[in-house]
């Protein structure tokens, strides 16, 4: 560092002269250790971010902010590949700019020995709770830890609304146009970006090492578009069997319900499970290999008709129609299969253009038969 001195005649003090110092940088790097680094950040223990608000200047997209709820230190649980160390459980939710729109809420799980790597995970039907931050990737091996397990700072949100005794299924919250907007994708960024805004203020870092999304059905529908939308907060997705075409595929779920919803043309579990008999005794074997599997689902939907279909030698359709108990299917039952197992066409381009939605593999596929695996639960219909 070199001292240079200038000397001036400042106008308006008559004749008088000022000395004035000036230190000139030759080389940032040349000051050594005399330079001054700013402030390291403190990390904010887990009782301190309970209250923390996070500025809507820090959110990427518009908002009013979002504060903390509660904050709690969560201890350390379970054993082998179920084992999770000790976290900080955050509860907060964003608030919106109009105001009768509702909140987006949101967890954050901040394990106390961080990877520096996060995950946010997507939701499900037309979403409306929050997926556990402790949870797995859809679809992950139980026979390893879970990505709180790993280490991972891992969060998600309602995607901007609460819902009601429906569940997934409700979609009342499509009144309001801020929360359709936060349900179609926008509460993924706000909800990434207060997450990464506490999880800095808890660790005192700027940013994560990596960042992952993991989603399936709605939740791979949103894995796909914070890739698409916000390539710069991502690293990677995983996704699975995305929901996509949400309007057409809105508009064949009705046709389908309202097909199900016929007197009696429910299937109960004893019905479906005779349907599967029905089904892998005709397709089974289309693949040319006995196994118990439907891989050639094409040939099983081109050839396998409810109506004229055996079981064991036994008509599938019960006799004349009606349904006379749980060993066949009646004409109102193999009618509202038939709708689940075929598209529907629209009499007009929807605003993305679509024309048609294809139907469901109903003959390829388990409806929901119960059953002991830990991979499948049932489906429900």
């Amino acid at each position: 560092m070199q001292m240079k001195h200038t000397v001036r005649k400042l106008g308006g003090i008559g004749s008088s002269l000022v000395v004035v110092s000036v230190l000139t940088v030759l080389s940032l790097n040349g000051c050594g250790n005399n330079s001054i680094a700013p402030p390291a950040a403190t990390p904010l223990s887990c009782a301190q971010l309970a209250g923390k608000t996070v500025p809507a200047s820090s959110i990427g997209l518009p908002t009013t902010g979002a504060t903390v709820t509660a904050a709690t230190t969560m201890p350390a649980s379970g054993t082998g590949a179920q084992a999770t160390g000790e976290y900080c459980l955050v509860s907060g939710a964003i608030n919106p700019v109009d105001p009768a729109a509702p909140q987006i809420k949101f967890q954050i799980a901040m394990p106390t020995v961080w990877n520096n790597k996060i995950m946010m995970f997507g939701g499900g039907g037309y979403d409306g709770t929050i997926p556990a931050p402790t949870g797995n990737v859809p679809a992950g091996p139980t026979a390893q830890p879970t990505p709180l397990g790993r280490g991972y700072a891992t969060f998600a949100s309602d995607s901007g609304h609460q819902a009601n005794a429906l569940g997934s299924e409700d979609g009342s919250f499509g009144v309001n146009d801020e929360a359709v907007q936060n349900f179609s994708g926008d509460a993924l960024k706000k909800t990434r970006d207060a997450a990464v805004y506490l999880i800095d203020a808890r660790y005192a870092v700027k940013a994560p090492k990596r960042a992952y999304f993991a989603g399936g059905s709605s939740g791979g529908r949103e894995a796909l578009a914070v890739v698409q939308r916000w390539p710069q907060d991502w690293d990677g997705s995983i996704v699975l069997y995305p929901a996509w075409a949400a309007a057409s595929l809105d508009l064949q779920f009705g046709r389908i319900t309202r097909a199900l919803a016929a007197p009696g043309a429910y299937l109960d579990q004893a019905k479906r499970k005779v349907l599967l008999n029905a089904v892998l005794a005709a397709c089974d074997t289309l693949d040319g290999v006995a196994d118990g599997l439907i891989s050639n689902v094409a040939a099983c939907n081109t050839t396998f008709n409810p109506a004229t279909a055996t079981v064991n030698g036994t008509a599938l359709r019960c006799a004349g129609g009606a349904d006379t108990g749980d060993t066949c299917l009646s004409d109102a039952q193999i009618s509202a299969l038939n709708v689940y197992n075929t598209p529907i066409t629209f009499g007009y381009p929807l605003a993305s253009g679509e024309t048609q939605y294809p139907g469901f593999n109903v003959y390829g596929a388990d409806l929901g038969v119960a059953n002991a695996s830990a991979l499948q639960h049932g489906l429900s219909i």
